[in-house]
């Protein structure tokens, strides 16, 4: 059964849900322009990616704190995404910037936490997918990725 995309949206970390209203923006600001203009899809990206790197974009000052810049070819995926999948397409679907953060995982106290560090401590030298697999066996909840893992190694000195 396909997944709720209220659901989905409701999940969202804080910043996911930025990220999300600034690449709506930005669509908005690339359509309008493209519309208005009477520009093609490839000029007003392009068009909206030198506005925004120069800070004269028709979007809110807000967004500007979410993305340093923006490319045509990234406005030209999202724009690709939300045709084919609508708003759910814009939602980041990868490693801390997806319904949940690395903290929610591996955060102090956290059960994922208190079973990688007895693992580790008998096992210092475990891959990702070692320890993986190893948190599979004693968690019920949802697992982090294979790269939130990497990034827990990475920080524990492994």
């Amino acid at each position: 059964m396909p997944t709720d995309p209220l659901r989905r949206l409701g999940r969202l970390e804080e910043g996911g849900f930025r990220r999300l209203a600034a690449r709506l923006a930005l669509l908005r600001a690339y359509a309008r322009r493209r519309d208005t203009e009477g520009l093609s899809d490839a000029q007003a990206q392009a068009a909206i990616a030198e506005a925004f790197d120069q800070r004269t974009a028709a979007v809110d000052a807000w967004v500007y704190d979410v993305y340093e810049s923006v490319t045509a070819r990234t406005l030209r995926r999202w724009a690709q995404q939300f045709r084919e999948e609508g708003l759910q397409g814009l939602i980041d679907k990868h490693g801390r910037r997806s319904e949940r953060s690395y903290d929610s995982y591996f955060g102090a106290g956290s059960e994922l936490r208190k079973v990688a560090l007895h693992y580790l401590a008998d096992h210092p030298d475990c891959t990702s997918t070692e320890l993986l697999d190893e948190l599979a066996q004693h968690v019920d909840d949802a697992l982090p990725t294979r790269r939130t893992v990497q990034r827990f190694l990475r920080k524990m000195g492994g």
